[in-house]
Order: C-alpha cells, then structure tokens, then sequence
C-alpha cells in the first residue's frame, strides 16, 4: 500500500479530546423535575382519538359496554412510534394482535385464579423480551398486561361472549390502525426523512463538540441516530428505481454516514472556529430536510462550503450534500451500512446466561407473578389493579428508574384519584364519558413527556372510567378507597422486587462486554490487515458498530444500580470511552493496514491482556503498547485505553 493511501497519520496529541466526568444517576428529585421535551401533540390527539372513538361508536349503536370494551383495542396506538409507516403497517397489526390475545386469555381464565396468577407473569415476561432484543422503544409489556387485566373484571357468561368481546377489541384496535396510519396520506415518507434530519441535527453537534469535553457523548449519541436512520431507510423499503425523492434521501442518509466516518478520520482539522462553522452548515442541511418535500430546493450554502479550512475529501462530502438537496444528479459512494439483524438473529442473540435482557425479562415475569398472587388472595375489589400497577413501575430502565416510578405512580396515582372521584360522582353518561375520555387520554400522552408522575394524574381516572363505567352504582366508592390500597401494595412489590432480583445484572456484564468488544476490537484490526473479502468485512463493520453501542448503553445501565458493585464499576468510565474512541477509529478505516508478522503477534498479545484486564477488573500486565510508526492514531488510542485501565476495582 503506497503511503497516500494509509490511513490518516495524525498525532495522537492532536486530536485527543478530553473525557468528561462519568454521567451520573439522577437522584430522587428527578422524579418531579420537568423534561424540556415537545408536547407532541398529533401522538396525544390522535390517541385520544383512538380511545374514544369506539365508545362513541358504542354509544351511537346503543351498546355503551361494548364500546368501552373495544376503546382497550385503541390502546395498540400506543404503540405507535416514528418508524416508516411500511414498519408501522406491520409493528402495529402484531401488537393489536397481541392485545387481542391477551384479552381473549383474561376472558377465558376470568374465574380460574391459578392461571391468571402465571399469564400475568407469562405474558409480561414474553413482551419484555421481545421489546428488549429488538430494541423496540415504546410501553411494551404495559397494554398487553392492561389488555389481560381489564379483561379478567368483565363477565363474558359463555364462549361465544368471549369471542364477541375479544372481536370488538380487534375492531377498536384496527380503527388506532387505521388512525395510525393516516399520515400516509398526507406524507408517506415523513418518518425516515425525519430521522435522516435528525441524523444531521446531532451531526451538527458532533461537529460543534470537536475538541470539547462533551465529544465523546455526541459521538455516541451521533451513531446511535445514525443507526436509526438507516434502520428506518430499510424498515421504509424505498424502491430508488422508482421514486427520486427516495433516491435522494437515500443519498443523503449515505452521506451523512459518510460525514461522520470522516470528522472521525479529520478531527484534527477542526479548531473550535471552523467546527462552528461547519456545525452551522450541516445545521442548515437538517432544519431544511425535516420539512423536506418531493420539488423542494434550499438555499445554496456552497460558497459558506468552500471558506471552510478542511480537507478537501471532507469538503466534497458537504457539497455533495447540498448538491443532493439542490436537486443534482450524484453517483453513489460506500460507505459503512449499520445493520440491526434479521428479527431471528436478535431474538436468539439475546437467549443466553449473561444476557441483561433476558434476565430483565425474567426478573419481570417473576415479580408480576408475585404480584398477582398476593393480588387474587387478598378480597380487594377488581384485585387486578395490583399487578396491573406493578407493570408500569417496573418499566423503568434500571433499579434507580423503578424506584423513581414507583414514587410518581404512587403520588400521581393519589393524585389523580381526587381527579376520577370527581369525574364519577357527576355520574357522566353516553357521549359525556367519550368525551372524558378523549380529554384525559390525549392529556396524557401530551405531558407524559414532561414528567411521568404529571402523566399518572390522568391515567388511573382515564383507566378506571374505561373499566368501570359500567358499574356506576360502586365506582366511587371503589374508586376512593381500594385504588390508593392497590397502588400502594403495587408500587411496593414492584419497586422491592426489582432491587432484590438480578439487582446487579449489568454490573456483573460490564466487564465481560468491555473485555469482549476490545477483543473484537484487535480481531477487526488484523482483519483489515489481511482479509480481501469486502462482504465478510462490512459484516464485521456492523458487528463492532452495535457492540460500541450497547457498551455505552449497558454503563448507563450500570450507574441506574443500588449496589457497591455498581459503585466501584465507575472507575471503569475512562476504559468504556477509550473502547468506543479505538472502535470508531478502525470504523472510520477504509482501507486496510499493512502490519509486519511482528506487529500483528504483538497486537494479539496486546489486546488479549488488555481483554482480560477489563474482565478481570484490573490493570494490564503490558509494561507498554506496540510502535506502530505508520499507525500513531491507532497507537495513540491504544495507549489512551492501556493507560485507562491502570485500575484496580
């Protein structure tokens, strides 16, 4: 390989970015501070929408109970996210299946306490997997368990009541599908251009954070957006032969990979006034691309392009950029294609004995089974309520998130009983109850955002008026007095079941991955020594992409633990983002690298010692990392990851 096609040899000084202080867990507090996040308010209408339209459709035909029973088909909305709507299609047809499961198991096992007691904790446990190893955000096992719950409370005297009730459940969830889908019609690629925007958006910030101390967290943030633009450019099953509003927002969405591999590669060109400089740019490519349309041009930015003190590769990605939204034709160029897996593949991936997502799964099907338990042996009216609150403190994403859930579920729940006693005691009848209903629906999904404890003030009245408008001789009196027991002993059995069991899963998985991901690390770096085959290479790329990824997830998991493990595990802060600064770095690779035989033996031994360093939690038995004279950048990186473990935890 001649010299000029090496990769970059900066000095390792040059580009080293100074790493900030560990993030911390919020404390208590955090569960009533208020989130700087949009109101989104299309999500909270259309979902109030989804809700109330069944019992209004029940209410026009005469029949009030069956349309409250359908409204719990219209909770499958909320499972609605910002995938492409070819995905959502999809995502959303299962999950209304899933409901309607669920619902139809509550009514056939209604009088059998036993087996409600063990599907609460199948169905609960099932659901969470399957959102873990997929990585789908969203409420997860919560409206599959409310479905369940709901359903066990409403007599059904016969098989043929059970199937004509689960079928107006179907039907209530086929209309949020249809409510879902309905900005396909106004804008059929709306979602994946609106990642791709996003994309750009947090680029931009990476860019503005070169040299700063926040870089390492827009970088990881950058490719965790990156990844679900791409991901949403597959999910989307553009057809570029067809469509050239596809074809340029593929484009786009490649050039923005391309951007950050080399602002990875180029660091060192950036001083803070021309980083500013070109975050400024690219943030005008993404505040016009999130309202981009099929003839819509932007100003032209090539002249503010071409004053930039960068390298000219780097320079010709920007143009190409506002080249493909000025509407110019362009070739298309290789660049790393993130990938996520068939559905298959990470199913499986997650089924093994260090895996945090089984073992969360577990531990929620574990504790919803106790839960229900004590729930159908005490005589608590509608004892259901137990379980059912149990579920939603413990989606919280780690212990210290459970905790926090439990104290806003308990305090807005209280809260918002003086809400619901209120609403009941006007006894509101027909298209009143609709209405209600729509109003506290929508309210929640508009504030949940802001703050959760905010959200519970109108989920419990929104719930309660949904399974108990057809008992309005003891709502109130049911309403006032055993909901605050069933929160109270839910929120308990939730937020102790959850520090008791599997309370260090990640802290026990920390160093394993750490260890794993730098052993990948050197194995990729000889790949690109030796391996030809491009196709086997770009596999491997995607690999250590999602394996750099879930390292950072899996700390941020860590510091959400009560435990002295967990504690001590900070130490551990400086290895986990020099991992991820080397692994971006071979990432941003494109050609291979020439290694002499004594280069690649020393490498081997190297990364295997500072492996087993990592899960043996100290420090590595290297007195130094090899010279690479041709490399300093990766021998730089990899003296800031063998200095980084010098620790004892």
């Amino acid at each position: 390989m001649s010299d000029d096609k090496k990769s970059p040899t900066y000095n390792h000084t040059e580009i080293h970015h100074k790493i900030e202080a560990s993030p911390k867990a919020p404390g208590i507090k955090a569960a009533f501070r208020f989130n700087h996040a949009s109101s989104p308010w299309v999500r909270g209408i259309s979902s109030g929408l989804s809700s109330s339209l069944p019992i209004l459709i029940g209410i026009l035909f005469d029949h009030l109970q069956y349309g409250l029973i359908a409204s719990i088909g219209g909770f499958t909305y909320l499972y609605t996210k910002d995938e492409p709507y070819a995905q959502r299609a999809v995502k959303l047809f299962l999950a209304l299946l899933g409901v309607t499961l669920c619902f139809t198991l509550g009514s056939l096992f209604a009088d059998v306490a036993w087996m409600k007691t063990i599907l609460f904790g199948v169905i609960g446990a099932v659901s969470v997997y399957v959102f873990g190893a997929l990585k789908i955000p969203g409420p997860s096992a919560m409206f599959f368990v409310l479905s369940f719950a709901v359903s066990t409370s409403i007599p059904a005297p016969n098989l043929q009541a059970v199937f004509l009730h689960a079928g107006l459940v179907f039907l209530g969830g086929a209309l949020s599908w249809c409510i879902s889908m309905s900005g396909w019609l106004i804008n059929p690629r709306g979602p994946e251009t609106a990642a791709v925007a996003k994309a750009y958006r947090q680029l931009a910030s990476f860019v503005g954070s070169l040299s700063t101390e926040s870089f390492h967290a827009e970088q990881h943030k950058t490719v965790v957006e990156l990844r679900a633009a791409e991901t949403a450019m597959k999910q989307a099953k553009i057809n570029r032969k067809k469509s050239s509003f596809a074809h340029r927002l593929f484009l786009l969405n490649q050039k923005a990979e391309g951007l950050f591999i080399f602002v990875m590669a180029a660091a060192n060109d950036f001083n803070p006034a021309v980083s500013k400089k070109a975050q400024a740019v690219i943030e005008t490519f993404a505040s016009e691309m999130a309202t981009l349309k099929k003839h819509k041009k932007i100003r032209d930015v090539r002249e503010e392009i071409e004053e930039l003190s960068i390298k000219e590769e780097l320079r010709t990605l920007l143009l190409d950029v506002n080249d493909v939204l000025q509407m110019k034709e362009l070739k298309e160029t290789e660049y790393i294609q993130f990938s996520h897996g068939t559905i298959k593949t990470r199913l499986k991936a997650a089924f093994h004995k260090r895996s945090y997502v089984l073992k969360n799964a577990l531990r929620y099907g574990i504790i919803m089974i106790v839960a229900a338990a004590v729930a159908y042996t005490t005589n608590i009216p509608r004892s259901y309520w137990i379980p059912l609150t149990c579920a939603g403190v413990m989606l919280g994403a780690t212990v210290r998130a459970t905790v926090q859930r439990g104290i806003q579920r308990s305090v807005g729940t209280i809260l918002g009983i003086l809400i619901g006693t209120g609403i009941l005691m006007l006894e509101p009848t027909g298209i009143v109850i609709a209405l209600i209903v729509f109003v506290l629906q929508s309210t929640i999904e508009i504030v949940i955002v802001k703050n959760y404890a905010l959200g519970t003030l109108f989920i419990t009245p929104n719930a309660l008026l949904i399974a108990e408008s057809g008992h309005p001789d003891k709502a109130i009196s049911y309403f006032t007095s055993a909901r605050v027991i069933d929160i109270v002993i839910g929120s308990i059995i939730g937020v102790v079941g959850t520090v008791l069991i599997f309370k260090r899963a990640s802290s026990l998985r920390l160093p394993y991955l750490l260890g794993d991901v730098i052993r990948k690390e050197g194995q990729f770096l000889e790949m690109l020594s030796t391996e030809q085959d491009e196709e086997r290479i770009k596999r491997e790329r995607n690999k250590l992409q999602g394996e750099l990824v879930n390292l950072r997830a899996l700390y941020d998991n860590v510091i959400g633990e009560y435990s002295k493990t967990a504690v001590k595990l900070e130490g551990l802060w400086p290895a986990v983002v020099a991992t991820q600064q080397l692994g971006y770095m071979l990432l941003a690779s494109f050609e291979g690298y020439e290694l002499s035989e004594t280069e690649k033996r020393e490498l081997q031994e190297t990364f295997a010692q500072l492996a087993a360093a990592a899960e043996q939690k100290r420090a590595p038995k290297l007195s130094s990392v090899p010279t690479l004279k041709h490399y300093p950048i990766i021998q730089g990186e990899l003296t800031a990851l063998y200095e980084s473990l010098q620790v004892e935890i």
